[in-house]
């Protein structure tokens, strides 16, 4: 799946002094997050997101995946006081997006 940054109606998240680079792998870990997530894609697992997941592969800022958890967009699940969102209802959910 290509990267695209999606903005789900929410402005004002490109004053960030990093600009759009807080979206791209800013070390080694985020490139591994990566790996991960197209590892399991192709062989066709679900896994559970954590934030900086979900900032890296749908290009989004943290605020914006806390902002659409708490409307319901993103069904979250809780682990202890970390949120993990399912790849695939995250998949869903950018689908519907995109598509109307």
């Amino acid at each position: 799946m290509a990267h695209q940054r999606y903005t789900f109606g929410f402005t004002g998240e490109s004053s960030h002094p990093l600009g759009e680079e807080r979206f791209s792998p800013q070390n080694e870990a985020d490139y591994e997050r990566l790996a991960r997530i197209a590892a399991a894609e192709a062989a066709g697992m679900d896994l559970l997101l954590d934030v900086r997941d979900i900032e890296l592969y749908a290009h989004v800022s943290r605020k914006t995946v806390y902002r659409l958890v708490r409307r319901g967009v993103l069904t979250e699940k809780r682990i202890g006081r970390n949120i993990r969102i399912s790849k695939r209802a995250l998949d869903s959910m950018l689908s519907q997006e995109i598509g109307g």
